[in-house]
């Protein structure tokens, strides 16, 4: 698999794009706990066709085009409706894209409350931790976190400092995580090969030229040319005849890392039954609420979209009611006897 030049793609802070199509993710929620999903891709190529979406998309879904003459931009919709969320949750893991590595779960839920009922929306996205050596919850005030994670946007001058010092923090580890691992990898691949002309432990001697070759590199494998070179040892190619390839592992590893940095941004729209009671969006509009999602979010934490409304339940009042009127002949009934 080819890489991108690593250190470049993982400074997410720095990284923008410019969009060639807009994604929204609306759920309509019912009473009964049903919803249905509306999936709108806006752009103005072939681009919106292309189903690499935050969901999976099959025939089962309705699929609307529409063109806008204006502006020439391309509309298209994709619609479905659910009994309940374990249909998507299922759907979910049958992806066949890059996300179906991504840990994450969809709960609707409806709570009985006497006179109302409660419905709930929870999504999650488990945090990414593709690399067991980079432990760096462990080594960042939770203040730090929060910049790291994008949960707090930097405002003042301040505030930026803070965000590019934090930034400058993460790379650091980031470069000496990678580092760890391409070492390791090229450990385990010289005690495989069992060859006496290598020594394994004459690894961790280049440990700070395999962190500078991280900001020029296209291809994993070229470490084994680079070890190759500064150890003036030919047999270091026999590391290159290995199965599987000596760093398919790390490759995926990356990829994990990767593809969520370059993930489309989507909004996520939740239009609840009821009257809102409790979320954790900014967004608030009537019964409805949004999310902005994007990799970073759930980068280095998890990343949680909630929200709670409240349903009246009309026909408990109206029993309630009409016990109460039972009641209240019995007793005038009992009374003139």
């Amino acid at each position: 698999m080819k890489t991108q030049h690593i250190v470049l793609l993982l400074l997410f802070v720095i990284i923008t794009f410019s969009a060639c199509r807009e994604i929204s993710v609306t759920t309509k929620i019912n009473e009964d706990g049903s919803f249905t999903r509306i999936i709108k891709i806006t752009g103005d190529s072939a681009d919106v066709f292309k189903k690499d979406l935050p969901y999976p998309i099959d025939d089962s879904w309705l699929m609307e085009v529409k063109h806008d003459s204006v502006d020439t931009s391309l509309y298209v919709t994709y619609t479905k409706t659910y009994s309940d969320s374990d249909l998507l949750n299922a759907e979910m893991r049958t992806d066949t894209g890059w996300m179906h590595q991504l840990d994450r779960t969809i709960e609707i839920d409806k709570r009985f409350g006497f006179f109302y009922s409660y419905i709930t929306f929870c999504e999650t996205y488990k945090a990414i931790k593709p690399f067991e050596k980079l432990n760096y919850p462990n080594k960042l005030t939770p203040e730090e976190m929060l910049y790291l994670s994008g949960k707090k946007l930097p405002i003042t001058v301040s505030d930026s400092v803070m965000a590019k010092q934090v930034s400058d923090k993460f790379d650091g580890f980031l470069i000496e995580a990678i580092a760890s691992q391409i070492i390791s990898t090229l450990e385990d691949g010289i005690k495989k090969l069992n060859d006496p002309q290598l020594n394994p432990e004459s690894v961790q001697i280049y440990k700070d030229s395999i962190e500078q070759k991280l900001n020029d590199i296209e291809n994993l494998d070229v470490y084994i040319d680079f070890f190759e070179d500064w150890t003036g040892n030919e047999s270091v190619n026999r590391l290159k005849t290995l199965e599987p390839p000596l760093f398919m592992d790390l490759d995926k590893k990356v990829s994990i890392l990767i593809n969520p940095i370059y993930m489309d941004s989507y909004s996520q729209i939740v239009e609840m039954p009821g009257l809102i009671t409790e979320t954790n969006s900014k967004s608030v509009t009537g019964n409805k609420v949004s999310w902005g999602v994007n990799g970073d979010k759930f980068l280095f934490v998890d990343y949680t979209m909630h929200v709670e409304s409240r349903v009246v339940n009309y026909w408990m009042f109206a029993l309630t009611g009409l016990l109460v009127l039972l009641l209240i002949i019995f007793l005038v009934i009992k009374a003139f006897r």
